[in-house]
């Protein structure tokens, strides 16, 4: 079995969820009381969500790169970024390190095209809307289209996953807007929706909404679980 090499504390309920949902893949596939191989860097949440939130994003790069190379050097085979966002230094860290760094997006498409869409809403902070390293994947790797909700929507959206999802509180309210907005992308032609932000499924659950959902989480942590198993 290789050694999975997580990079966490991004939020650490994220990298919780990676941590117990790797191992009941294992478990579930190997049988008995089997668990996965699991190195761990966990941030200091605040490490790298000042630095990230003052724009200094070279700082966040050199931190990722540095786990990176610390996963490598205690025998990680590959790396796993508990988050989303985080996936815009995953080029960086798998640099650094020299070894392969299991991209959450690479998972996801796989889902999506095993349901055989190809337009799909996208869900997570502005940084994951907006940035290339997820749309610009989905679409030039896999062909994969994604609609992201309005600028001011998606403003809040950070606000409630920075200010509140990363703390756990999930409202009546917030279930709300989320599903307003994913309906309002589904009218335009959305035929799926991908939670593109590790704490977003402790607010959207199936059946909440008319059309699939892409938890990323569950199969980013899945399909890391089957690359340790197939070794």
């Amino acid at each position: 079995m290789r050694t999975l090499g997580l990079i966490g504390g991004i939020s650490y309920h994220a990298t919780t969820l990676y941590y117990s949902q790797i191992n009941e893949h294992v478990q579930r596939t190997v049988g008995g009381g089997q668990s996965a191989k699991i190195v761990l860097h966990s941030f200091a949440y605040l490490d790298i969500m000042d630095p990230f939130h003052a724009g200094d994003l070279e700082d966040c790069g050199r931190q990722f790169a540095a786990a990176g190379k610390n996963l490598k050097s205690i025998g990680a085979d590959g790396i796993v970024i508990c988050a989303n966002t985080a996936h815009l230094w995953a080029d960086e860290v798998e640099k650094a390190a020299g070894i392969p760094v299991l991209h959450i997006i690479d998972f996801t498409a796989a889902a999506i095209l095993k349901a055989r869409l190809r337009k799909v809403v996208l869900l997570g902070t502005t940084a994951t809307m907006e940035g290339d390293f997820v749309t610009g994947r989905l679409e030039k790797k896999f062909g994969i289209q994604t609609l992201i909700p309005a600028e001011e929507i998606r403003k809040q959206m950070d606000e409630v996953i920075f200010k509140e999802l990363s703390q756990n509180i999930v409202t009546a309210q917030t279930k709300k807007f989320y599903i307003d907005a994913v309906e309002d992308l589904i009218r335009q032609g959305a035929q799926g929706v991908i939670l593109g932000c590790t704490e977003l499924q402790f607010v959207l659950k199936d059946g909440d909404v008319n059309v699939p959902l892409f938890d990323t989480v569950e199969l980013h942590a899945r399909g890391a679980a089957q690359w340790a198993l197939d070794d």
